[in-house]
């Protein structure tokens, strides 16, 4: 099958298959979560936007691949299967080299390297690179054709400037989330005993934390970790007593 290699096409092209991908990706999260798992909505990506990044860059490096891999499908599994691991891999060491903050972990899974990677993602990455490339990719470009080149571009335009915008916002987010951590340890240390009393007083910023470790379980702090599992741990109780609850008598 011939695919036209992403560095051949227009840019705006190319980064409109990136939020295609991102978006896809998303929304295969929040059915994977919703339906397996929480038994409702939760939004499954970093950003407050309905797009998962890791996808869409996971997606172009496959389109990325020489020509040669996409001959047979076991080439092009195996070689999916590597650069998918590679690139959630890098990712995760990004995120936690720019944030101190390990955003999944995959340490209770066999075979895996550091937590950062497994065995049955980077099975799946293979997967999803065939998929990619013999069924998604020739229907993407398919129905990108179907529009005028300038309300590709046009399109293109907006999404780049409200993900910028998400992705500030975020980042911001993201900030406050490690100055939170800091107030939750200075309070552990200075109240003592009395330190869920004095946690109150920090319950707006808490609901930033609380967000992230909503969508993020197994979200760990490399600089405050006591305090992150101490918060997860309140939250735990807090939702039990919630569900726990019994209605008034009439």
């Amino acid at each position: 099958m011939s695919v036209q290699p992403v560095y051949a096409l227009p840019f705006h092209i190319t980064f409109l298959i990136f939020i295609i991908f991102s978006l896809v990706g998303w929304l295969s999260e929040v059915l994977y979560v919703g339906i397996f798992f929480e038994h409702k909505f939760v939004n499954r990506g970093f950003l407050h936007g309905p797009i998962c990044p890791i996808y869409g860059f996971g997606g172009l490096t496959i389109l990325l691949l020489p020509q040669s891999l996409y001959s047979t499908w076991g080439m092009l599994f195996c070689a999916s299967m590597l650069f998918g691991t590679i690139v959630e891999y890098l990712s995760s060491w990004i995120l936690e080299k720019l944030f101190h903050t390990r955003w999944w972990d995959y340490s209770h899974y066999k075979f895996n390297i550091r937590g950062r990677v497994c065995l049955l993602n980077s099975l799946l990455f293979g997967v999803l690179g065939v998929v990619i490339i013999h069924f998604v990719q020739p229907y993407v470009m398919w129905y990108l054709s179907l529009f005028p080149e300038f309300v590709l571009k046009l399109s293109a335009d907006i999404i780049a400037i409200a993900l910028t915008v998400d992705l500030l916002i975020t980042v911001r987010r993201l900030v406050d989330f490690s100055v939170s951590l800091e107030k939750l340890r200075a309070l552990k240390e200075k109240y003592g005993a009395e330190f869920t009393r004095a946690l109150d007083q920090l319950q707006p910023k808490i609901r930033n934390i609380e967000s992230f470790v909503h969508r993020f379980p197994t979200l760990k702090s490399l600089n405050y970790k006591e305090e992150l599992d101490l918060l997860k741990q309140r939250i735990k109780n807090v939702k039990s007593k919630f569900w726990n609850k019994k209605p008034p008598k009439a």
